[in-house]
């Protein structure tokens, strides 16, 4: 009734089943299932050694004769969902095992089910429905043309968001910056929310949601604050007359640093003097703190304490206060009515 081939496959089917009983198996269980199911669905196949297969698809005289083109249907539709699902698979234990970027691996999944579904297609025209597959390709390819004419700019994000997933130059929780005008706005700084197949969607510091098509993203210059991985460095820029000393003015801007509970652990701030500018010279304050997040808050915190700390020991931030004394007009004797006074005096 069946052949060697149609034994090994129902051996095959069996031992699957047997695995989908034991509990490891647990999350593989519609694979398992599947797997199954396509080998048994092989199996009736109507081979010439298959008397099972013949009789139910009406290969014999007293046959059932079931349609055929249903069982092409099914044994393509569930290889293909199992294609699709080891490569789901593949992408998630490879790519991204940590599962940390949800979107991008949904975005090449996406794209691998688009590709073995349209094979699924083919191989049912050409093998179900004996159609000649390079009429239906024929028609396809110009279709495809229509259709990439049609949406030229949204194949442009969607070729985007694949070069941007695939060198992953930033991707979900990092804080980013476009520095180029986009959409009117001199510079935009946001956290990377999600990057799907059209856009990169960023929140930003009010809260607000910036949606970024992937070959605006993919072209600019993008500075991304959260790698590599680490304390972010802030740096505060000031001058101070020149008159004080360089070490006394480091000195007071390293211990209102120190002070500080937002630097990072493991890090100690740097002040340096970079320049002098005629009775002005310049100093920088370097130093770290845990994420880009935190960077506003620190910033002004520190801001405040150098205010205050450097009144105190008597250093003036800027430039020194220039007193002009503002005269009425009335108070001051011409020039030439002053000579004359002075003349009149003499000749007396």
């Amino acid at each position: 009734m069946f052949g060697w081939f149609e034994i090994g496959l129902l051996l095959a089917a069996a031992c699957l089943l047997v695995l989908r009983c034991l509990p490891w198996s647990r999350p593989y269980h519609p694979l398992l299932g599947g797997f199954c199911l396509l080998l048994l669905i092989t199996a009736l196949y109507p081979r010439t050694e298959n008397g099972l297969g013949q009789y139910l698809f009406g290969q014999t005289e007293a046959g059932l004769r079931l349609p055929r083109e249903v069982f092409g249907l099914v044994w393509w539709g569930v290889g293909a969902w199992l294609l699709k699902s080891l490569m789901d698979l593949a992408l998630r234990r490879t790519f991204f095992p940590e599962n940390d970027e949800p979107q991008a691996r949904r975005l090449f999944a996406d794209l691998a089910t688009v590709a073995i579904y349209a094979l699924a297609v083919i191989g049912i025209v050409g093998t179900v429905f004996n159609q000649p597959v390079s009429t239906f390709l024929a028609t396809s390819g110009v279709l495809a043309v229509v259709l990439g004419l049609a949406f030229q700019n949204t194949l442009g994000d969607v070729l985007a968001g694949l070069a941007i997933n695939i060198e992953r130059p930033f991707g979900a929780g990092d804080w980013i910056t476009l520095p180029e005008k986009t959409y009117g706005l001199e510079v935009v700084t946001g956290q990377v929310m999600q990057v799907n197949w059209r856009a990169t969607r960023l929140r930003s510091w009010a809260h607000d949601l910036l949606v970024i098509p992937n070959s605006v993203a993919a072209r600019a210059v993008v500075a991304n604050h959260s790698r590599p991985v680490g304390p972010h460095r802030c740096v505060i820029k000031l001058t101070v007359d020149a008159g004080v000393a360089p070490r006394q003015v480091i000195a007071a801007l390293q211990d209102a640093a120190y002070a500080s509970p937002d630097i990072a652990r493991g890090t100690a701030p740097l002040a340096l003097a970079c320049g002098i500018t005629g009775s002005e010279m310049a100093y920088q304050l370097a130093f770290a703190v845990d994420n880009f997040a935190m960077m506003m808050a620190a910033r002004s915190d520190m801001l405040s304490r150098i205010a205050e700390a450097l009144p105190r020991q008597g250093i003036v931030i800027g430039p020194l206060a220039t007193q002009v004394q503002i005269v009425p007009a009335g108070a001051v004797p011409n020039p030439t009515d002053r000579a004359a006074v002075q003349s009149g005096r003499t000749g007396s």
